[in-house]
């Protein structure tokens, strides 16, 4: 958490530089998102589930081709998991769902503009509060607890960590783009497995 902290301080102090050049824009991702979890037995993680990702920020001209970027995001995360085994096979028939809400604050570096637009590469750090979450076993679907007891069955509320983006901006103000979310804090209360958030997104973008 320090470090995240320190990546932000060091972001906003360069907007010394900032001009008056200010533009708002929505995004929108596929997630891709899967949960790493690490013990004293190694790390294992299960396999990606689909979830959404809906953004809105506000760009800040910076000099050199650099500009601030702080948003509000839905951020949907989460796992496949499995809820037993047959005839030596995984079954992969469960899940977890959570909703966040996101805070991030990316760094942009835009390249020299050509006839089309123009490539870009970001990133940043993020905070987030979970506002809900399911986790499905079998045919059973429960609520997530949110909470700060040391139970396996609950989650931590606060999640934080890099967001790393890269894509292509087109004159007309539509963009591409892929991403990636890297969790650096543990989402479970847990004493035995850590367990963090990895999330690979594709998405399109408009900007004003």
């Amino acid at each position: 958490m320090k470090r995240i902290l320190l990546t932000t301080f060091a972001i906003v102090g360069m907007t010394t530089g900032l001009q008056a050049q200010m533009s708002f824009g929505l995004r929108t991702a596929a997630n891709f998102a899967k949960e790493v979890r690490y013990s004293s037995y190694g790390s294992s993680a299960y396999p990606a589930i689909t979830r959404l990702h809906v953004e809105a920020y506000v760009e800040l001209a910076l000099r050199n081709n650099f500009a601030l970027q702080p948003g509000v995001a839905l951020q949907q995360t989460g796992s496949k998991m499995s809820t037993g085994s047959q005839n030596g096979e995984i079954l992969m028939d469960g899940w977890r769902k959570v909703q966040y809400l996101e805070v991030p604050l990316n760094l942009m570096y835009y390249f020299p503009q050509n006839n089309f637009g123009q490539f870009f590469l970001a990133g940043g750090p993020y905070t987030s509060v979970a506002i809900s979450g399911k986790e499905k076993f079998s045919r059973t679907v429960e609520e997530i607890q949110f909470g700060t007891r040391k139970n396996s069955n609950e989650m931590k509320k606060y999640d934080a960590g890099l967001n790393f983006l890269a894509g292509f901006k087109l004159t007309n103000g539509f963009s591409v783009h892929g991403g990636y979310g890297l969790g650096l804090l543990d989402i479970k209360l847990d004493d035995k497995i850590s367990t963090y958030n990895r999330v690979f997104s594709i998405g399109l973008g408009y900007q004003l």
